[in-house]
């Protein structure tokens, strides 16, 4: 069963049905579902959005759907398996994490609250990503850079871009090459599950569902890696935690959003890691229209 059918069974029953009727075919393309409040459901293929209609004459009864609150609260509910209470932390980060690891961002009104945090007020819109555990062939160069100190690597693109397939190729690339291998997974997107994959019969040391800052200290302490990757790069506090490993040989790999390379090396991050000698190939790809795709490898 393909990854999309999976995310729309944990759907409301009255939603799930018109969409199980997208065509195999297509819905295997399709790598976003968007609902919003007073709007049609619309998918996202191959970077564009796609109404309903534009894509199969099968999905047309969704065309005269129109989301209302209620309904929204009520895919939240169905979403959270019942219990939304379990997924107030990840809630208030404004995603919800599956256990396929496919992820529902959330958007609405959100309440700075002093004594419980950030709470969701009124939801208005769902973005259910489609996760999809592809691998891409990596280009010799990039391979070539892995096989030795690379110290650190960004992998730089627009959101979907498919810097997550990326990471988990080059994950599987660095088990093949027998390196000892730690993913900081904080959403579980990338190796959902709670004893991570099975490779090669060798398994890589994943640590989800903490705060990156958190579990690189975690790994260094415990897990020994000669290589730590991590999905979306934060802010400065994360390139602190990761600086006890540099110091000790460990590299890294990181995703992070940018436009562009030059914007990219603007970052206050970037450019603390740059400072401290600790940033020497920057990978950028090619955008949403060709997901997991490598335009440029750049040594610095």
């Amino acid at each position: 069963m393909d990854e999309y059918n999976q995310v729309v069974q944990s759907l409301p029953s009255w939603l799930a049905r018109p969409l199980l009727r997208m065509p195999q075919e297509l819905a295997g393309q399709v790598h976003e579902l968007r609902l919003r409040v007073g709007c049609v459901p619309s998918f996202t293929v191959r970077g564009a959005s796609c109404a309903p209609a534009q894509l199969s004459r099968e999905l047309e009864p969704l065309q005269q759907m129109r989301l209302d609150p209620m309904q929204m609260e009520e895919i939240l509910f169905t979403l959270c398996g019942g219990s939304v209470h379990t997924h107030q932390t990840e809630i208030a980060q404004g995603y919800v994490t599956f256990a396929s690891g496919c992820r529902a961002g959330l958007g609405g009104r959100f309440l700075q609250n002093p004594k419980q945090g950030i709470v969701l007020q009124e939801l208005t819109s769902v973005n259910l990503r489609i996760a999809r555990e592809r691998t891409v062939p990596l280009p010799k160069e990039l391979a070539n850079a892995l096989q030795g100190h690379f110290i650190g690597m960004l992998l730089v693109g627009e959101p979907d871009s498919g810097k997550t397939t990326l990471l988990r190729s080059i994950a599987m690339e660095l088990v093949r090459q027998e390196k000892l291998v730690s993913v900081i997974d904080e959403r579980r997107e990338l190796f959902p599950g709670t004893l991570g994959p099975q490779m090669s019969g060798r398994e890589l040391d994943v640590l989800s569902g903490i705060p990156k800052g958190i579990a690189i200290q975690m790994a260094l302490r415990a897990l020994s890696p000669q290589v730590i990757l991590l999905d979306e790069l934060g802010g400065l506090e994360e390139v602190s935690a990761l600086e006890q490993g540099l110091f000790s040989g460990v590299d890294f790999i990181a995703t992070l959003h940018a436009a562009s390379p030059e914007e990219a090396v603007g970052r206050p991050q970037v450019q603390a890691l740059q400072a401290r000698g600790a940033l020497r190939v920057l990978v950028w790809l090619k955008g949403r229209r060709a997901p997991g795709e490598i335009q440029e490898v750049r040594f610095l």
